[in-house]
């Protein structure tokens, strides 16, 4: 049976139970330069205070694992997640305000939203929306993926946002070509259990 990841809650997954050669429920930090996340511009990287993660789905049925990682770039910060479907799941794909309010602080202070546009940035298709972030300007974005062959849905999803005290054009069309994602770099890289977050007392 095909099973659906949705992305939204990715980073509020919970431990849970195993099945052989993957763990639900994960959330662990890898090393960044193990990340599938990476960046040619020298102008970006992710601090030392920076974490890059991991995190499967908590359900046994529902295999698919996200990495995420934060980057300074001029003038501000991204956050990038690439997504990918494991055995018989296929990724579906909501909007993408949705999609990048799995950031609690984008969810809580993301204002004045444009409308969704697709654009080609640097030979790539994207789908991006405009909105303000506490004295920055932000634009959420996700690479256009082709559906799975012969599934309703996709077999890997890459989305984010940038902002910058000046996001403009120039800054746009240097950042998103310059990710790229491969999910085998970080094939047997060392990780780190992130510890559950405490019980909120009543």
């Amino acid at each position: 049976m095909v099973r659906r990841a949705v992305l939204v809650g990715l980073v509020l997954l919970s431990a849970s139970c195993q099945t052989t050669g993957y763990n639900t429920g994960e959330r662990v930090e890898i090393d960044c330069d193990r990340s599938p996340i990476q960046s040619s511009w020298s102008n970006v990287y992710t601090p030392t205070w920076g974490k890059c993660y991991r995190v499967t789905s908590d359900r046994a049925e529902v295999m698919s694992t996200a990495h995420l990682r934060h980057f300074q770039i001029p003038g501000g910060y991204a956050d990038v997640v690439h997504h990918v479907a494991g055995h018989n799941t296929f990724i579906a794909q909501g909007d993408l305000r949705s999609a990048v309010r799995i950031y609690k602080r984008v969810a809580a202070n993301g204002a004045d939203w444009g409308e969704p546009r697709n654009e080609n940035l640097g030979g790539e298709e994207y789908e991006t929306q405009t909105f303000l972030l506490s004295g920055k300007s932000c634009m959420a974005f996700r690479a256009k993926a082709a559906p799975a062959a012969t599934l309703p849905g996709y077999r890997s999803a890459t989305y984010g946002y940038a902002c910058a005290n000046r996001l403009d054009r120039e800054l746009v069309e240097r950042l998103l070509p310059s990710f790229s994602y491969d999910i085998a770099r970080a094939e047997n890289a060392p990780v780190k259990p992130i510890p559950p977050t405490p019980a909120k007392r009543s």
